[in-house]
């Protein structure tokens, strides 16, 4: 199994380093860290208002600084899409104390009595995409616009440790994995060739559930004349998770700053 990967992965940098001397297809991969500083609130099963557990206020989740690793393939062929992959994982623990009776699953807990809080976010992005027709070519390479769908899928799971309101110590936990779609819109300003600026977005509504994350970024693209061209880049990410599934409630903001490195050939 372990070898057959090895030679599918050949295989893919074979034919990219092969297309691309036929300008063919173009590939991307990057990895990096990116800031994720939570706030907003999660629930689970909630009862009311007074229900929902502020990730900040009474959990204190701490920011953390988690990878980033995403990879990129355009090809020449029309109708079928181009191709973008990109894995982060997410992950906040806290505790705290505070001065009510709160619901979450099956018991409702003392909070006084102190409790911690764990919220699991682990996503895996999809997005298949085409670029706006004749843009790159007319603007010399200096612009480039991508439009399609996203599919993200979170690995969800929070858990909460703490006293019941009968002095038991209980833990609970709740697991659901989500894809969702989403509407995408990518664009790079190259105004020269060691700079550019970028941009990404990813928007979806529906019913109660609201999901938009963006990035805006500056990247800094290597003089070396070689088939792999390195860049590096820094910038912002705000993203925003609203969702009302399975029992669970949410309405959660993670923002911060990002670096990547990364090739290009």
């Amino acid at each position: 199994m372990k070898k057959a990967t090895l030679l599918g992965l050949g295989s893919i940098f074979l034919l990219a380093g092969s297309s691309k001397a036929g300008f063919l297809i173009d590939f991307e991969a990057s990895i990096g860290a990116v800031q994720q500083k939570p706030s907003g609130y999660v629930s689970y099963r909630a009862g009311s208002v007074a229900d929902r557990i502020d990730v900040k206020n009474d959990a204190r989740l701490g920011d953390e600084t988690k990878p980033w690793a995403k990879f990129k393939l355009e090809h020449p062929i029309p109708l079928i899409p181009n191709i973008k992959l990109a894995h982060m994982p997410m992950k906040f623990d806290g505790s705290g104390n505070v001065t009510r009776n709160i619901r979450w699953g099956d018991n409702t807990y003392n909070l006084n009595a102190g409790f911690n809080l764990s919220v699991k976010l682990d996503r895996v992005d999809t997005t298949l995409y085409y670029n706006f027709p004749f843009i790159k070519t007319a603007t010399a390479g200096k612009l480039d616009v991508e439009f399609g769908l996203n599919v993200r899928t979170i690995m969800f799971d929070g858990k909460l440790s703490g006293t019941t309101t009968g002095g038991q110590r209980v833990t609970e936990s709740k697991s659901i994995t989500l894809p969702i779609p989403m509407g995408h819109l990518a664009a790079e300003i190259r105004p020269i060739s060691l700079v550019s600026l970028v941009g990404e977005l990813n928007y979806i509504g529906y019913k109660s559930n609201a999901y938009y994350d963006y990035v805006a970024g500056l990247r800094l693209n290597s003089r070396v004349r070689t088939p792999l061209k390195p860049f590096v880049e820094v910038g912002y990410r705000h993203e925003k998770l609203k969702i009302d599934e399975q029992d669970v409630r949410t309405d959660l903001k993670v923002k911060g700053y990002y670096g990547l490195v990364g090739v290009r050939f």
